[in-house]
């Protein structure tokens, strides 16, 4: 395990992963009660293995807050393992801190201004809570908030738009472009937005360039992060997609780089002090790339998820080939008439002549004998892809066998 390189650092930083600030971060690891079983056998913080969203699960079991001497802030991640979601806490003054240094930052990069007016629609959903974390950096830039969550109507979201006339749209791209959808659909145009902000999934060109056209937006923006390790980057979205500038006390390593040195993205977050997360794996592949003068994260994708399909593993980084020529495509694993595994590739496209084509690369994919019937292709518009309620999202992958 040799990462790529590591801190980016305040303005740029330096190349070389800070010695003393990952020896500091692994010692509290190695002796808080969540990591022992973890590190036990690591001498030095080189040695540590990367920490796994299982990992997390199992060391936050029997957690209760209830036990706890001072209040914490507890924060859901959106997507689950090992069966349940993971719920994970944190210092409420070490919260305040990062989410200080990250508005600060968004105004230095003039992502925001105190003049900002943001249509806010990302999800509020029980522990899942992009859209209030977002209502808190835009008071901490003394921005305004229109605070309307991705599980308002689109009627809603509309009224509220003609009503306040907002600077900026903000959501994942997958409600974003529903809402641009129904604008279309009931002919009902909305006002003119000219900054975009969006977090939680990649967006692909199509959907710029369709959000762009809709909403008349001139610029758009990203962040990144985790529910884990808090958001701690921010891209130009328009001027560079997919290369972030990140926070101090983040440590970026990229571990098992491929001849492009994109590898898997591990955080260390050193304000995590009362909770450590130590060599923390995003669950994305990214690199280091220099911009500007500057050290910055280039973020590619999700790492492939893994399936298992007739007894044999596979992952889900070959459906975008299998979908090509489709604006979206999400994987359905699901159990048939006869209790047997289908797998249904749903695609959102506009020619229904590429579908045999399509149907016929997913099956020599999925390696199934031809004529049988343990693989389909369905085509579905934008609405019948499954969004996740709680954040928002849409999954590339959906497992219904239960």
């Amino acid at each position: 395990m040799s990462p790529d390189s590591g801190w980016i650092g305040k303005e740029g930083g330096q190349g070389a992963i800070p010695d003393g600030m990952m020896a500091h971060a692994f010692e509290r690891a190695r002796h808080h009660p969540f990591w022992r079983h973890l590190y036990r056998d690591c001498g030095h913080w080189r040695d540590a293995p990367v920490c796994q969203k299982g990992d997390l699960l199992a060391a936050l079991d029997g957690f209760s807050p209830a036990r706890e001497e001072r209040g914490i802030y507890l924060v859901r991640s959106g997507g689950s393992a090992g069966g349940g979601p993971l719920i994970f806490p944190v210092d409420i003054a070490e919260n305040h801190a990062q989410r200080q240094a990250l508005a600060e930052h968004l105004l230095a990069r003039g992502v925001f201004a105190p003049n900002s007016v943001v249509l806010n629609l990302f999800a509020y959903s029980g522990l899942y809570r992009t859209a209030a974390i977002v209502d808190d950096l835009l008071e901490r830039c003394y921005a305004t908030t229109v605070p309307m969550s991705a599980q308002s109507p689109h009627s809603d979201m509309l009224a509220a738009a003609e009503m306040f006339q907002p600077t900026h749209l903000a959501g994942t791209p997958s409600i974003l472009t529903l809402l641009a959808n129904w604008c279309e659909e009931t002919g009902k145009p909305p006002p003119r937005i000219p900054q975009l902000l969006y977090a939680g999934e990649l967006m692909r060109d199509s959907v710029r360039e369709r959000l762009s056209r809709i909403f008349g937006i001139q610029r758009i923006w990203s962040l990144y992060g985790a529910a884990e390790t808090g958001i701690w980057a921010v891209s130009d979205a328009t001027a560079t997609p997919g290369v972030f500038s990140t926070l101090p006390q983040i440590v970026v390593e990229i571990i098992a780089p491929d001849a492009s040195r994109f590898g898997e993205i591990v955080v260390t977050n050193t304000w995590r002090r009362r909770f450590p997360l130590f060599r923390y794996s995003q669950g994305d592949v990214g690199r280091i790339v220099t911009h500007g003068g500057q050290r910055m994260l280039e973020v590619r994708g999700r790492r492939p998820r893994t399936f298992r399909f007739y007894e044999i593993t596979h992952d889900d980084s070959g459906f975008a080939a299998v979908a090509e020529g489709c604006a979206a495509w999400q994987a359905v694993l699901e159990f048939g008439a006869d209790g047997c595994d289908r797998l249904g590739l749903h695609v959102v496209c506009d020619d229904p002549a590429i579908l045999p084509a399509i149907a016929e690369r997913l099956r020599r994919h999925m390696k199934q004998d031809e004529g049988g019937d343990t693989t389909y292709v369905r085509a579905v518009t934008l609405a019948d892809l499954h969004i996740d309620p709680t954040t928002a999202k849409t999954a590339t992958l959906v497992d219904r066998r239960r």
